[in-house]
């Protein structure tokens, strides 16, 4: 009884060893092993581990319009703008990147003078040549400014002024994107991106790609900047779905010549284009009421702005010398949003003096990035 019941376990851990074999063999035919590729079109080094350094300049920001009208004598209307600007000025970041199979994970720092009073960034990669997923968070802190005009410019009323908040402001922008490549045979969109895949011959393809993104810019309560009690922050979250294009152009390439990439020779040219339409586009606008003397967060409005187009696109330029990779990569987001009769009017401390709100503005960032890596 005894001999048989240790034969028993002795086969469970057997069992559940194999298991875990197996699942841990799955997870790593997910980031390493491509399947259905054209080795006429395609070229798959066997290295998975990669190690490089990269330098990236970037910048984020968000620009705002609020269109209204002031009530004037005899129930006459008074054009009014209000503009409100937050950027960073390009920073300049070094860091480490290291990847296995599909999987990217990059951590930098900034090493260029300081442009603003905080900054944090994230970023996190699944380049596949089929699907892949990436990700990015910014959360920066820097001077808030707005403007107002009132009239047009060559009446007697006319008037304008500039503000700029006594704190810094901050923002913070999350965005999730994902895309899936049809032509995945002959197409290796990554293959100017990282070092897992080499484009042999030029190729292209459709691309169908979704966004999540989620922006919100907010005043710091002690330092309202909107002495006419207007807007001191707002936040946005927008679903996009789209497609477009991709191209790989090889300008040269040599196969290996011997083990190890011996002689790999590669020069890529990638251009990709996704327009979107953004058809979730929720807004959130704040302002802040004095109450006793302390501000106070309300929300004066939720509204779901317009379905809008908007833009994604990247490019790069990639050079393979044996199991060197070198890559210069730009790319641009642009996120718009828009929605008339924004604000319900009474809902303001000057309700009696406006009407006609309409709003409109715009997330951005550019990311221009130098990467080298070395495969093993």
């Amino acid at each position: 009884m005894k001999r048989l019941f240790a034969i028993s376990v002795l086969l469970a851990a057997i069992t559940v060893q194999a298991q875990e074999l197996n699942f841990w063999q799955k997870v790593n035919n997910l980031l390493t092993k491509v399947k259905d590729i054209d080795s006429v079109y395609v070229y798959q080094p066997n290295q998975s581990f990669t190690l490089g350094m990269f330098s990236t300049v970037q910048q984020v920001g968000f620009d705002t319009k609020v269109l209204f009208n002031f009530f004037g004598e005899n129930d006459s209307r008074i054009p009014g703008t209000t503009k409100y600007h937050f950027n960073e000025k390009p920073s300049t970041k070094l860091g480490l990147e290291v990847g296995y199979g599909k999987f990217v994970l990059g951590y930098g720092l900034e090493v260029s003078p300081k442009n603003g009073h905080k900054r944090i960034s994230l970023g996190l990669n699944l380049l596949g040549k089929n699907w892949g997923l990436h990700s990015n968070f910014f959360k920066i802190s820097n001077d808030f400014r707005s403007k107002i005009t009132v009239g047009n410019t060559n009446d007697i009323n006319y008037w304008e002024d500039e503000i700029i908040g006594t704190e810094p402001a901050s923002m913070s922008y999350l965005s999730i994107d994902g895309y899936y490549v049809f032509n995945n045979k002959r197409f290796a969109y990554p293959a100017a991106y990282k070092a897992g895949l080499v484009q042999r011959k030029t190729a292209g393809s459709w691309m169908v790609t979704g966004r999540y993104m989620q922006g919100r810019l907010k005043n710091p309560p002690g330092a309202s900047h909107d002495e006419y009690f207007m807007f001191d922050g707002f936040n946005t979250m927008q679903i996009s779905v789209g497609g477009g294009y991709s191209a790989n152009f090889v300008c040269w390439h040599r196969d290996p010549t011997a083990l190890h990439d011996k002689g790999l020779r590669n020069l890529t040219i990638n251009l990709t284009l996704l327009p979107v339409i953004t058809a979730f586009n929720y807004l959130k606008t704040i302002s802040y009421h004095q109450d006793t003397g302390e501000p106070i967060e309300d929300d004066i409005s939720t509204i779901y702005c317009y379905p809008m187009p908007n833009f994604i696109g990247n490019s790069a330029i990639s050079l393979t010398l044996d199991r060197f990779f070198i890559s210069t990569q730009f790319t641009y987001n642009w996120f718009y949003f828009h929605s008339a009769q924004a604000i319900d009017p009474t809902s303001l401390p000057i309700s009696a003096q406006v009407d006609d709100i309409s709003f409109r503005g715009s997330f951005y960032n550019w990311n221009l990035k130098l990467l080298f890596m070395y495969k093993f």
